[in-house]
């Protein structure tokens, strides 16, 4: 029986908490996977990426670049309980980066292009229905989304960071060690300016490859 058991399925608003990153971030899905690959491999390091947001904060606002104050759920709370996450974290592989994974995630970026907001997809569609229109997955799945950051960085801080989601799931999303193959897109939202669907998988076979190709990250 194939079932998503390790589903964390949870819409993230990364809006406007965090400065844009650095133009050697792309804004692409291959860039997001990367990104969190860079979180995964080296937790440690990737804390001080966090803790440097820090100094942006006044009370429970974010001050962004240009004096433009944003309103957080949690203030600093959030950010210095990612830090600790981060730094008693055990690195982890890097997850595969798969096209058809991203062919999903595109298709929904593209489904919610017009303000749509959520999981489902406007035909009913489930994030394990869309990945399985390229291929066969295994071993669970889940799905992040972050909504109003285009940049690679932006994004991954804002799922590990968390803000106003007590449990999580983001985050354990990106560092649960039962998935290893990611794919990502990015594209227009017309309520918050841009949308970026993230797909995990324990492992995937992508459609219409043969041989030992086919099987991505099968443990």
């Amino acid at each position: 029986m194939r079932l998503a058991l390790l589903c964390f399925a949870v819409v993230s608003i990364a809006s406007q908490t965090l400065v844009e990153g650095s133009e050697e971030h792309s804004s692409s899905g291959a860039a997001v996977v990367r990104e969190m690959n860079l979180a995964r491999q080296n937790p440690a390091q990737y804390a001080i990426y966090v803790e440097e947001l820090r100094s942006g904060f006044n009370g429970s606002y974010y001050v962004l670049p240009g004096g433009t104050r944003v309103r957080t759920k949690e203030g600093t709370r959030a950010l210095d309980e990612a830090v600790r996450f981060l730094r008693h974290a055990q690195p982890l592989p890097a997850l595969a980066f798969s096209s058809g994974i991203s062919r999903a995630a595109a298709d929904h970026c593209a489904d919610q292009s017009s303000g749509r907001m959520g999981h489902d997809g406007s035909d009913r569609s489930t994030p394990g229905s869309r990945i399985s229109r390229y291929g066969e997955w295994g071993g669970g799945w889940a799905e992040n989304i972050a909504y109003a950051k285009t940049n690679a960085r932006d994004i991954v801080l804002a799922l590990i960071i968390d803000d106003g989601q007590s449990a999580r799931k983001h985050r354990k999303n990106i560092f649960n060690p039962k998935f290893n193959v990611a794919g990502a897109a990015i594209g227009p939202h017309a309520r918050l300016h841009a949308v970026c669907s993230i797909d995990f998988a324990g492992s995937y076979a992508e459609r219409g490859h043969s041989s030992d190709a086919a099987l991505v990250a099968r443990n």
